[in-house]
């Protein structure tokens, strides 16, 4: 669905003249949109642009999830108050000032104007709109309760941003302290032992100490061979990247090695085993069944490992297996998750099991990563002060070595 363009002359709330250009659907949706804003509309005229549709082209979602969350809060609140879908999306069109927004929202009320429930128009936008959303919006139109299905998603995506923040804030950090030590060493090799050496060497008879000779060989082998060196790992990093992305057995390997990492293994697993909580407690406590749910889910995993746990439970299940049963044998699920979903098999209440699992792991996630970055951050810092200590060893050696010497 394409947006067509248009220039308007109008009269703004103040009373003075404004033109401009804008894109819509249609005259009507152009006119409506104006009016929305207080402006009193003189003229609309349509034009085409060549730039205009060049510039429609995108790639990847036009949604992010801070923008998912803020629609879905606000036609949440909006089916709440008792406005119908169809003007519910009207209105959120004609108030979005971001075109590409615009767009999309204009196209999900065409959808449902013409005829197509709500969840079937979200369908049609898989890169914006998760599988997860349509099944439980669909869920929600079936049994009524679509308003507070809209917001209880939006809930529900709002905790699992603030959980995948937290786990990326603990690891941004020490990578953080990792690069710049990283750079003080390669500045003080290739700056500062150079000039610090070659005013010692200056004096007759003077000897450097092994280490400060050691760093000094160290900064002129990388002096001399750095194109070589850079480059070499520039390939090294983009044959990985390759690899990983490419080679499926690759892949594994390194998905295994991430989780299996210390500390940073325990975040990933954490973040993971959340997410399949959050989303069969979302589904399975709205009366959509396991192997639907587990279905569902197994599309939006990205973890190699944990989608062909998912991949196993669906297998089990047909098979007539316990739900639990590859939960137990997985490595890479904490025996609390394993053991509750056991439980919740023997009481014939997985759903229920499954929000308190689910409540169990969105409590303790902040406190997880808490544990983690306080545990990260003094081993780090300790790495760190012990490289930077060394080579300021290393440089004032040399000037208590000459001093004995003279």
């Amino acid at each position: 669905m394409e947006l067509r363009n248009f220039k308007y002359t109008a009269i703004n709330a103040d009373g003075k003249a404004v033109r401009g250009r804008m894109e819509a659907l249609n005259r009507g949706a152009c006119i409506k949109y104006l009016k929305a804003k207080n402006y009193q509309v003189n003229s609309i005229k349509e034009y085409k642009s060549i730039v205009s549709k060049l510039d429609q082209i995108s790639f990847g979602s036009n949604l992010k999830s801070k923008h998912l969350i803020f629609f879905l809060k606000q036609l949440g609140s909006l089916l709440n108050a008792g406005v119908n879908i169809v003007q519910a999306l009207e209105l959120l069109s004609l108030q979005q000032d971001n075109r590409i927004h615009r767009k999309l929202y204009f196209e999900l009320y065409q959808q449902v104007y013409n005829g197509f429930s709500f969840s079937k128009a979200l369908s049609k936008r898989p890169k914006e709109f998760p599988n997860l959303l349509v099944q439980m919006i669909e869920v929600g139109e079936i049994s009524g309760d679509l308003p507070n299905t809209v917001l209880k998603m939006a809930e529900y995506y709002e905790k699992q941003i603030k959980i995948t923040n937290d786990i990326k804030g603990a690891i941004r950090m020490p990578l953080i302290y990792l690069v710049a030590t990283l750079v003080i060493a390669a500045g003080m090799l290739i700056f500062v032992f150079p000039n610090i050496t070659s005013l010692f060497l200056s004096f007759e008879g003077a000897e450097l100490p092994g280490i400060t000779q050691f760093f000094l060989n160290v900064g002129n082998f990388t002096a001399k061979y750095a194109i070589f060196i850079f480059s070499s790992l520039a390939i090294i990093i983009l044959t990985i990247w390759i690899l990983n992305r490419y080679v499926k057995s690759i892949h594994r390997a390194f998905t295994i090695f991430g989780l299996n990492f210390p500390i940073i293994g325990q975040l990933i697993q954490m973040n993971n085993q959340i997410m399949i909580a959050n989303s069969l407690s979302q589904m399975m406590s709205n009366g959509i069944n396991s192997l639907k749910a587990l279905q569902t889910i197994k599309n939006f995993v990205k973890n190699t490992m944990y989608k062909e746990l998912i991949i196993k439970t669906i297998s089990y299940i047909e098979d007539g297996k316990p739900f639990s049963k590859s939960f137990v044998e997985s490595p890479y699920i904490d025996p609390i998750m394993s053991k509750m979903i056991a439980t919740g098999e023997r009481t014939g209440d997985i759903p229920k099991l499954m929000d308190n699992l689910a409540i169990y792991y969105n409590g303790i996630s902040e406190i997880r990563v808490a544990q983690i970055k306080n545990s990260l951050q003094p081993i780090l810092l300790i790495i760190v002060y012990a490289m930077v200590g060394v080579m300021i060893i290393a440089i004032m050696m040399p000037m208590l070595s000459l001093g004995s010497q003279i």
